[in-house]
């Protein structure tokens, strides 16, 4: 059995769960959590990164995890690395 489904069965419970708004500032406030979310970007599955974005996109939504999310260890150079790893592909809006 390979690591790959567990990290990506991990993310997506991680993911389902701060989908739910009254789940989000506690899955900040925890201890490991946030640090897993924020490693499982450098994972070389993008399905895995992805349900990560997801994640952590749905934890910005409440305003009180942003300064937390911003102050986050390793967070700004992972997601950055995710940005080159893309490259030209435009995610919002039309090129």
């Amino acid at each position: 059995m390979s690591a790959e489904p567990d990290a990506l069965a991990v993310v997506n419970q991680l993911r389902d769960l701060a989908a739910d708004p009254m789940n989000r500032r506690a899955i900040v406030q925890d201890q490991g959590c946030l640090p897993g979310l924020i490693l499982f970007l450098d994972h070389p599955n993008p399905q895995v990164v992805y349900s990560a974005l997801l994640a952590i996109r749905y934890l910005a939504e409440c305003r009180a995890n942003r300064e937390k999310l911003k102050g986050e260890l390793g967070m700004m150079l992972s997601l950055q690395n995710v940005v080159q790893k893309v490259g030209g592909v435009c995610v919002r809006r039309p090129c």
